[in-house]
């Protein structure tokens, strides 16, 4: 089925890896914007505008997904530099949060399938 879609397997596992942090994304900001998930303890000075950022951070995901499904290199530059970067900040924002530990260590391994010659041959 992937080879009928002529698109890298990693692309597509990547792809649908996006779906689920959108999905995520969306569904936890819109339940915390009417008050059914709570808002964590760090991010309270930030009030309503985390959950904002959640949504936002849903349509990034989107636009990656666009991205990454038609093969775009700055999809692909996002995903080497900025994912990376965003951990490392949520990591110095609240180190104690160990799920973006792990978070990073996909996104490096990431970073490291788009730099495969291989892989970035596709992207144009």
């Amino acid at each position: 089925m992937i080879a009928y879609l002529k698109k890298p397997t990693g692309v597509v596992l990547l792809a649908l890896l996006l779906i689920l942090a959108m999905i995520g994304d969306f569904s936890n900001g819109g339940l915390m914007l009417i008050g059914i998930f709570p808002i964590p303890a760090v991010y309270t000075a930030f009030g309503l505008f985390y959950a904002v950022l959640l949504l936002f951070g849903g349509l990034i995901c989107l636009l990656l997904l666009y991205g990454i499904w038609n093969l775009k290199s700055w999809a692909r530059l996002i995903l080497l530099i900025g994912f990376p970067a965003q951990v490392i900040f949520n990591i110095i924002l609240d180190p104690l949060i160990f799920e973006n530990y792990t978070i990073l260590v996909i996104s490096l391994v990431v970073a490291g399938y788009l730099l495969l010659p291989s892989t970035s041959d596709h992207f144009s």
